[in-house]
């Protein structure tokens, strides 16, 4: 379903100080952008792409420990991408990696609306992060994909979460909110601060709990008959 006047989430990535703030700058002059942070090191940032749903990524390339290239190639196929760089010898890699836009520094307040504009008409009418019935997602600092319909349920591991298959458990850097958001609405319900569950693979359950492949998981009270409605819903 597309969205009406949709907000792009934006992340900026780049180790200077002086850099991020003039992309900050220029971020928060489009409205269209949402900005998630703006980080000096890749690992604080990529962290964060596992807390909030990122739909733009503005980097640097040359960068220490992690070069941009190396951090794009984490990032799921639906997350855009503009290298902002002093290195114009980098383009035609870059745009062979699907960047949306390729600025050189220091970028004219034109020329970044131009970029954030392909981005804008880029991810109008995107559904984002599911593709068909595959959820996009980072494991290992690799991009894999999952069927939905496999996972039993999802299950919170601190500043992780865990994707409950029959035949795996994935371990994937993100907060149960976030996850909550990636996950189909009419076939998934977070049934406890802890737990999300397939709605086709709950067994049984009570006011208290709910059996799914095998073992019992806690619900919220609360959510008893939010649950019931889901699974029997009056007609």
């Amino acid at each position: 379903m597309k969205k009406e006047n949709p907000k792009l989430g934006t992340l900026i990535l780049d180790h200077s100080a002086t850099q991020r703030a003039l992309l900050t700058h220029l971020a928060k002059q489009h409205p269209e952008l949402e900005l998630q942070g703006a980080y000096g090191d890749a690992t604080t940032a990529h962290k964060r792409l596992g807390e909030v749903l990122v739909d733009l990524v503005i980097l640097n390339i040359e960068m220490p420990v992690i070069s941009g290239f190396n951090f794009i190639d984490t990032l799921d196929e639906y997350t855009q991408v503009i290298f902002v760089t002093a290195s114009p010898q980098y383009a035609l890699e870059a745009f062979d990696h699907g960047v949306t836009d390729y600025l050189l520094k220091p970028p004219t307040a034109k020329r970044f609306r131009q970029a954030v504009e392909k981005a804008v008409k880029k991810h109008q009418g995107s559904h984002k992060p599911l593709k068909s019935d595959l959820l996009v997602i980072r494991c290992d600092l690799q991009q894999r994909e999952v069927n939905v319909a496999e996972i039993l349920w999802v299950e919170a591991m601190g500043d992780y979460v865990k994707l409950i298959t029959p035949s795996e458990r994935v371990v994937v850097l993100s907060t149960m909110k976030a996850m909550t958001k990636k996950l189909p609405k009419d076939r998934f319900l977070r049934i406890h601060r802890s737990y999300i569950v397939n709605l086709g693979m709950v067994d049984k359950f009570n006011s208290t709990s709910v059996d799914i492949g095998g073992k019992t998981l806690p619900m919220s009270r609360s959510k008893k008959p939010v649950l019931e409605q889901m699974l029997y819903p009056m007609p």
